[in-house]
């Protein structure tokens, strides 16, 4: 008869758990011991929370852990992302003020190249057709110009309905000052259609500029209906699980709230699996005595990387999602939430491999996913990816993907490459396959290098921090393209985003608009901004779980002199301000401007345009982690030879692997050589020193 496990009940766990376009990664803290667990499984595309649920169970079961011991579980998804890079959200429609339809394809009235005939913009969220105008005006100051009745608010929302849309965006002129027709507009659509998903722009970004507003409001519109349902669907099945804790979301600024809050505002979800990735980035960068690092996280979707700079990375509140052109700015849909500023492109190991329009190599954004998956995943996938290109070459171990759950076929890898690729280019296998692994090289790296080059930075003088299921994979060449010499593999690199969840403390960013000049400012309406502002960021906490007396508020302000088009952030005192705060306030914006611009315009009056609260409870203080298992220092590290394509010899050659797990402290190799781990696989296919250091990291010096 087997002896049942003895569970333990107390809860003190705390659980990390990323979903992406693949994969479902999962870390499991001991925050007495600092000794983590680690689970990574396939995501189940038409139900994504079930494969979340069932990866909890396995792992729980494994380490003999119950779930009524986890105390916190953390979450946070690339779903958003995904729906809007692979265009796969919701039916939306939209409401605009009469004269503002096509806002969303007019822009900036601007064009990010104007030498490039190839230039493209990128394509609405919400069809033309689902574009409706309603009669109604409001000044800059938010004064009713043209009312909005009742006959005409029915009219134009019965038209939008009859549309067959799935959700609503309603953004209308100036209502960021006076939300009243935007509120007519949504209590009709929910009095027709009970819990109908609706955002309003006066609630998703009450800020000035009107095409940034529109396309964040329809952005949040896009992704609210599947939010939704993910949401509520994941916690209910945690609670059936038994969880011991409270869930929370991530989000893109790299805090955390509510799965209420978070489906109110699935926008703010945009980035946050790749936000906990630089979280972790820059903690492992502290930790490697490497303040300024580059972040680069590829899971099997999408390739993220973010520059970080003094151990901790830039937040912005604006930001472009899914640039369509070469990474350049402007060729993006512009989302105006805070967010940690970095890259992302559909570059990842389920980026399906095609020949472009011009006759060339094209590598995603479409993905594969987890179903079907890669050819090689054997579940019914054709395409070629980039995950089939990496086993073709040799970097990955057919037997081993995933520990040995997912059995990878070279055959069907070869197939898909040969039908799609190599006949059509006249080129062997191996050689469109190598196109494949070069040419997302070449787009992850020309992605960090633009990045850098738009904040004034030289990348060389970074680290490469690189992790995720297929980070590591591309890692080594991403490095020697950006000229770089080191390259930080941390423990768990497979699952590093979720372990980042771990670091995020709760919290929640506020903003208002109120345009004035700092000579002109009515300090009373000021100082009930941010009142209001810091009791509702009060409330959100409260309701998480975070003591009134760990709260804390952090005040900023966008300013710029007056004309200008864009602000710089400045950093404001607590407490009352009165008209005395004006030299503060001028001294700091001009402290600020003259660090990006090196000059001062003193002849210009300032004025600001938003004000924001970012509302914060205490960080978590993580100090090291711990394999679960330490490293078997009786066993040869050495586990095999395979071979592999190596670009210096530009041909295969035998290359030795190594298990990771058997790799003590202050293990060194010289490459070539592949280094492998159950959640990834480190590939070092030309001239390096790795070695491991005392927090598990592996260190790789390129050369």
């Amino acid at each position: 008869m087997t002896q049942r496990k003895t569970i333990s009940t107390t809860p003190k766990y705390q659980l990390g758990i990323d979903i992406g376009g693949t994969f479902i990664d999962l870390v499991l803290l001991d925050p007495d011991s600092g000794r983590i667990a680690v689970g990574k499984k396939l995501s189940t595309g038409s139900d994504p929370v079930r494969a979340v649920i069932e990866g909890m169970e396995e792992m729980l079961e494994r380490e003999n852990i119950g779930a009524q011991q986890v105390n916190k579980a953390i979450h946070g998804t690339t779903l958003i992302t995904n729906l809007i890079i692979e265009r796969k959200g919701a039916k939306t429609g939209l409401l605009t003020t009469k004269g503002f339809r096509d806002a969303l394809e007019i822009g900036r009235e601007m064009r990010y190249d104007i030498y490039d005939i190839f230039l493209e913009l990128p394509r609405p969220l919400s069809r033309r057709r689902h574009r409706l105008e309603v009669t109604e005006r409001l000044d800059n100051h938010g004064n009713v110009l043209i009312p909005l009745t009742r006959k005409e608010a029915e009219r134009v929302v019965d038209e939008l309905l009859d549309l067959g849309i799935e959700s609503a965006a309603i953004c209308l002129l100036h209502s960021f000052r006076n939300p009243a027709h935007e509120e007519m507009l949504r209590n009709l659509i929910l009095a027709k259609r009970p819990r109908f998903p609706v955002s309003i722009s006066s609630e998703v970004v009450p800020e000035v500029g009107e095409y940034e507003r529109v396309s964040t409001t329809v952005a949040n519109a896009y992704t609210m209906p599947v939010a939704r349902r993910y949401l509520k669907d994941l916690d209910r099945g945690m609670k059936e699980l038994g969880l011991g804790g409270r869930l929370y979301i991530m989000l893109s600024t790299g805090g955390i709230t509510t799965p209420h809050t978070a489906a109110d505002h699935p926008i703010r979800l945009l980035e946050s699996g790749p936000a906990a990735g630089v979280l972790a980035a820059a903690w492992i960068g502290r930790q490697t005595q490497e303040p300024d690092v580059i972040s680069f996280d590829m899971g099997g979707t999408t390739a993220k990387t973010c520059i970080i700079e003094n151990g901790h990375p830039v937040r912005v509140n604006e930001f472009e999602a899914g640039r369509v052109y070469r990474f350049k700015k402007g060729s993006g849909l512009p989302i105006k939430i805070p967010v940690i500023e970095m890259i992302e492109i559909g570059a990842g190991g389920g980026s399906i491999a095609s020949i472009g329009p011009m006759g060339l190599l094209k590598v995603g954004p479409e993905s594969a996913g987890a179903e079907p998956g890669p050819a090689c995943y054997a579940r019914g996938g054709r395409a070629p990816t980039v995950t089939d290109a990496d086993l073709i070459l040799g970097y990955l171990d057919a037997d081993f993907f995933l520990g040995g759950e997912i059995q990878l076929d070279l055959s069907l890898a070869r197939s898909a490459f040969e039908e799609r690729l190599a006949k059509p280019l006249d080129l062997t296998i191996e050689q469109a396959a190598w196109g494949v692994h070069e040419v997302v090289n070449e787009n992850m790296a020309n992605a960090a290098r633009i990045h850098a080059v738009e904040k004034g930075l030289d990348p060389r003088r970074f680290a490469l921090v690189a992790f995720g299921g297929a980070g590591p994979v591309h890692a080594y060449e991403v490095a020697r393209k950006l000229k770089l010499n080191k390259i930080i593999v941390p423990p768990a690199a497979g699952v590093c985003s979720a372990f980042g969840f771990l670091l995020a403390p709760m919290s929640f960013d506020l903003s208002r608009s109120y345009v004035t000049r700092l000579d002109a400012i009515k300090w009373d309406r000021l100082n009930a901004i941010y009142e209001e502002m810091e009791t509702t960021g009060y409330s959100l906490l409260l309701d998480a779980g975070v003591a009134p007396e760990q709260i804390r508020f952090m005040r900023w302000a966008d300013m710029r002199y007056v004309g200008q088009g864009f602000e710089v952030q400045v950093s404001l005192p607590g407490g009352k301000f009165s008209a005395e705060s004006v030299e503060a306030f001028r001294k700091t914006f001009e402290h600020n401007y003259k660090n990006i611009y090196q000059r001062l315009c003193e002849e210009i009056p300032i004025e600001g345009v938003n004000w924001r609260v970012v509302a914060t409870g205490p960080s978590p203080e993580i100090d090291a982690i711990k394999w679960w298992r330490s490293a078997d220092t009786g066993s040869n590290p050495q586990k095999a030879t395979r071979k592999a394509y190596l670009p210096g010899l530009s041909d295969y050659t035998e290359v030795p692997v190594y298990d990771r797990y058997a790799m003590p402290a202050g293990y060194a190799i010289e490459g070539p050589a592949i280094i492998e781990e159950r959640e990834s696989t480190l590939v070092i296919n030309g001239p390096g020193m790795a070695s491991v250091d005392a927090f598990g990291n592996i260190i790789v010096q390129v050369r």
